[in-house]
């Protein structure tokens, strides 16, 4: 199967007729070889993830939102579907999509094309598939038959082996109790058709036999099987219910994704905290104004006298040689005084004859006095000195200090305020921004409802569920008193050898299949596992799926333990395992999961996975998963590929060939 072509009309993010929206699908031939990497690159938001849905839809109708999908749900999700254009009264109430792609049947390569296109009428959804085979249109087919004839040609169960998004890869990655891999299996064996089929022949048994009771035990059993299936039926509308509000959810995801960056390539992101920035802002301002005032305070006090330190250095050396000078000359005085006197006293003592040779033995005992070499300039206090000597050797260093740590947060402050500042400049006019903001705001306010609602049915079809089974256990007991019925007619025994055919067809082909799937699965993770992974092969039970992992000691490895890259590489591996032993040569469409992957594992994936997956492969990427490097290692591999780009002005998404920075 090769997917050559798809158009899109008034479908989600994507404005205009199919002409205007087409989008080139087949693989193009370069330097005489066929390359088979389509690439879509859009940021989150722009709708990349249309082109899966949108080929699924085509295919599938409303197959394609799941089993439980009602007919009012899918109405719905087609009504929501269509674009809604931005600041336009009148919008279309007709959308569409179109495929084109080949197939080949026995031998031969067949054209199809695929229109489905809708119509809102009131409250009404009226729908129209048309397919066309080598350009003549399939006219004889009700739409019944033709959804049933597409089913045929590709059946869901294969077409999720090999179209699959990031939803249905951690789906399997986090499948701790194996019933998406079950189901992946079912339906990939056919096993969900054979499952049925054992279904009716027991209905059809159950039947026969309960003809043959009583009366009154019929009217039991009937009123127990009617009262089981009315709660089932509840039990699947709320199914239903569950999974359009889903649906419904991932819808405005997307929009809330979309609206944030519009918001961001408005500058809303400064925008959001602007008025905490203000705030801060004036908080700054006044406390610059504080240190300002404390730093002048100091300059104006005896700071300054720092920037003159060997001068007030010197200077108080030269105020303490002066006080040990005047201290000196003081004590001279004062001792020339006292010697005065006590010669004096002598000299009257002893009479004057002596007065020389008391003076002469004054002089010997004491030594001469020092002479003073400083100069007394100032001839200041002692109570002077020590207040200029605390004022130096104290005040002067403590302000110093101070006036550094002020300066030092003034320096922070300013550098504070000019950021703040820059930030608040790039903020936006809030009335550019208030719209898109008022819609992000209602948007969340949707989907808190919705998943308060998806929480609430929840629980409800849980009841209901119980409810139910407690219904059947008791009808079944009833079958079980009354099931020794004899005189059963050929029909019956016939059934119910048939059942036990089915039921030995089935266990058969899945020990078959699963053998093939086990080793397709070692292949598979060998090659995109890292060299210091662990090397994993895997055995699954044919009866319960069961998943056992063993590593190459032999031992069994929980799975819970694997890291998040070896549980997202064992998802792909299962994939790719599921998809070969299909036997199916189908396009793979993978919306890819690198960003959830480390640079080893996602180099892994690029070289080994990517061009090798299938004859066609469409992967949707961000510029951060496929980037420059990655683009570069895939090159050799890439057909072309596609920007998804959204105008927030128009309010709608368009594709553009070439990737981000490559046109």
């Amino acid at each position: 199967m090769i997917l050559k072509s798809l158009y899109l009309q008034d479908f989600g993010v994507f404005q205009g007729s199919f002409d205007d929206n087409r989008i080139d699908l087949e693989p193009r031939v370069k330097y005489n070889r066929k390359r088979p990497i389509i690439l879509f690159g859009g940021l989150n938001g722009a709708g990349k993830t249309t082109t899966l849905t949108a080929v699924r839809l085509a295919l599938y109708g409303k197959q394609s939102l799941g089993r439980t999908v009602s007919v009012q749900n899918y109405h719905q999700f087609l009504a929501d579907a269509i674009h809604r254009p931005k600041g336009k009264v009148l919008a279309p109430n007709t959308a569409g999509i179109k495929l084109d792609f080949n197939f080949g049947r026995q031998g031969e390569v067949i054209d199809y094309t695929i229109k489905r296109v809708w119509t809102v009428s009131g409250k009404s959804v009226f729908e129209n598939v048309e397919i066309s085979q080598n350009g003549e249109h399939l006219k004889d087919l009700t739409d019944q038959q033709k959804q049933a004839f597409l089913n045929e040609l590709i059946p869901i169960g294969v077409a999720d082996l090999f179209f699959f998004d990031g939803e249905k890869i951690a789906d399997l990655a986090e499948d701790d109790n194996n019933s998406a891999l079950a189901d992946a299996i079912n339906r990939l064996l056919g096993l969900d058709i054979i499952d049925r089929l054992k279904a009716d022949l027991g209905v059809y048994l159950r039947d026969q036999k309960r003809d043959k009771l009583p009366s009154a035990i019929q009217k039991e059993m009937e009123s127990l099987e009617n009262h089981y299936q009315s709660l089932y039926s509840k039990y699947q509308s709320q199914l239903a219910d569950i999974e359009a509000l889903k649906i419904e959810s991932t819808e405005l995801e997307a929009t809330k994704e979309r609206l944030n960056q519009n918001i961001n390539d408005l500058g809303g992101a400064w925008a959001s905290n602007r008025q905490e920035a203000e705030t801060k802002e004036q908080a700054l301002r006044a406390r610059r104004n504080e240190l300002q005032g404390q730093i002048r305070n100091l300059i104006a006090d005896a700071a300054p006298l720092a920037l003159a330190k060997n001068q007030i250095t010197n200077l108080l050396k030269q105020l303490s040689d002066e006080q040990q000078a005047k201290r000196q000359l003081v004590l001279q005085v004062e001792l020339h005084k006292q010697l005065t006197k006590i010669q004096s006293a002598l000299i009257k003592s002893l009479g004057k004859e002596h007065k020389k040779a008391i003076e002469a033995s004054i002089g010997e005992s004491l030594p001469a006095a020092a002479p003073i070499d400083t100069d007394i300039i100032h001839d200041i206090s002692d109570s002077e000195f020590n207040h200029l000597n605390h004022l130096i050797t104290k005040v002067v260093p403590e302000q110093q200090a101070k006036v550094k740590t002020l300066s030092s947060e003034l320096e922070e402050v300013e550098e504070e305020l000019a950021n703040i500042g820059l930030n608040i400049s790039r903020a936006p006019d809030e009335r550019r921004i208030s719209n898109v903001v008022s819609e992000l705001g209602e948007i969340e306010n949707t989907l808190g409802q919705r998943h308060t609602e998806i929480k609430q049915k929840t629980e409800a079809a849980k009841a209901t569920l119980r409810e139910a089974m407690d219904s059947l256990r008791k009808l079944r007991d009833k079958e079980k008193e009354f099931g020794n019925v004899t005189n059963l007619d050929q029909a019956v025994t016939l059934a119910d050898r048939t059942r036990g055919l089915l039921e030995s067809f089935s266990s058969r082909s899945r020990e078959t299949r699963i053998n093939t799937l086990e080793q397709e699965f070692i292949k598979s993770f060998a090659k995109l596992a890292r060299k210091d992974d662990l090397m994993i092969t895997a055995k699954i039970d044919p009866e319960t799926f069961n998943v056992s992992l063993v590593d190459g000691a032999g031992q069994i490895i929980d799975k819970k333990k694997l890291s998040a890259g070896e549980k997202q590489i064992y998802a792909i591996a299962m994939l790719e395992a599921l998809g070969r032993t299909s036997g199916r040569n189908l396009p793979i469409i993978i919306d890819t999961p690198l960003g959830r992957l480390d640079s080893h594992h996602r180099e892994n994936l690029v070289k080994n996975y990517f061009p090798t997956a299938s004859h066609q492969v469409l992967i949707l990427s961000t510029d951060t998963e496929v980037d420059e490097d990655f683009y570069k290692e895939l090159s050799p591999e890439i057909s072309h590929a596609f920007e998804v780009a959204y105008d927030p002005q128009a309010g709608s998404s368009a594709y553009y060939e070439g990737y981000f920075w490559r046109y």
